[in-house]
């Protein structure tokens, strides 16, 4: 066998996959000039809007807790 083989045989066991908690479950999207949606990440459902981009992250904030 291919020492090559050996080593990507090893590092498929390997995993680096961040902890779910970490990940927004809330993302900001921009839908027109000074207009900005709060989606979910999951499903893509619009959970709510704002004009203001500080205001959008903050309700996406209160959102995901």
């Amino acid at each position: 066998m291919h020492e090559n083989t050996e080593i990507r045989r090893e590092v498929s066991n390997i995993s680096y996959i961040r902890p779910v908690r970490n990940i927004a479950r809330f993302v900001v999207i921009p839908a027109g000039v000074a207009f900005f949606h709060i989606t979910e990440r999951a499903t893509g459902r619009v959970m709510g809007f704002r004009r203001s981009h500080l205001a959008a992250c903050e309700l996406a904030l209160s959102l995901d807790i």
